[in-house]
């Protein structure tokens, strides 16, 4: 169950209003979230399905088109330099399904869900804890929740291709002039002072502190390496990131550096089962 790039862009490329750039770079997003959530909708028991950080609705969209019994349903604030893919959400055809504007912090719902799902979001929620625990609540008895977000354990900061040098505070010194850039041309003001940094290391410490009933995907290394390799629009955003994940994998260097070696690899992919301990 694949979808193809060349295809997506034909099928919304109008509701970016022909700009091949925007186009491109979500859709290829879309590809990553679908080979990484759709192997978890075959699964019978689940009917209700809750993405947090729906941006576009596209990728809810191809979700609803290969699964059309379950019932879909995304959160997004589309704040800041997302305000526009409101609109792409609303040019599209019979959805089948709605994206409520509200952050996760604002949102309640009678209504539990089997699948709760985010793709680059939880590097941005104010408390990743409070995170946790309201996803937690909103889960069914049998449900699951997925997260995949960058890994600041490792030493690197993706959405502005930079080293993480010591802290987020020295960083910011060392980079001030290049990520106020980035904040100007994206319309992104505040990004990276919403950016939490977390890294797998605490997050387990209090998912076992709370236990949650959980582990982390370890083939997401292999995946994203591969993305880096053969994903252009990726590539190029990650720069020499993505170059140095390229001869690590052709070199063998990235089992060397991962795997032996322990280096936390900047990606993570954790699932977390319905705990049954209810915060009073």
């Amino acid at each position: 169950m694949t979808l193809n790039l060349e295809n997506l862009k034909k099928k919304y490329i109008k509701n970016f209003h022909n700009d091949e750039k925007l186009c491109s770079f979500v859709l290829t997003d879309v590809l990553f979230g679908f080979n990484e959530i759709s192997e978890f909708l075959k699964e019978k028991n689940i009917k209700s399905v809750l993405e947090i950080g729906s941006g576009t609705g596209i990728l809810l969209n191809e979700l609803k088109n290969f699964f059309p019994n379950i019932n879909f349903l995304g959160l997004d604030p589309n704040e800041s330099g997302y305000y526009h893919y409101r609109e792409i959400y609303k040019s599209l055809v019979n959805p089948g399904f709605s994206i409520e504007n509200k952050q996760i912090e604002n949102f309640s719902s009678e209504k539990k869900f089997d699948l709760i799902f985010s793709i680059n979001v939880f590097e941005h929620v104010n408390d990743w804890k409070k995170y946790i625990e309201k996803t937690n609540n909103l889960l069914t008895k049998n449900g699951l929740n997925v997260i995949l977000c960058p890994n600041y354990d490792f030493p690197y900061e993706p959405h502005f291709v930079i080293p993480i040098i010591i802290n987020k505070k020295i960083t910011q010194f060392i980079f001030n002039k290049k990520i106020k850039k980035h904040e100007v041309e994206t319309n992104e003001i505040g990004m990276w002072k919403a950016i939490n940094f977390v890294g797998k290391r605490e997050v387990k410490k209090i998912l076992n502190e709370k236990k949650y009933n959980y582990f982390f995907d370890l083939n997401i290394q292999k995946r994203m390496i591969s993305r880096a390799t053969n994903d252009k629009d990726f590539k190029n955003r990650q720069g020499l990131a993505a170059q140095f994940a390229i001869i690590a994998k052709y070199l063998y260097l990235d089992k060397l550096i991962f795997n032996l070696l322990k280096v936390p690899f900047p990606y993570m992919k954790l699932i977390i089962k319905k705990n049954n301990f209810e915060p009073l």
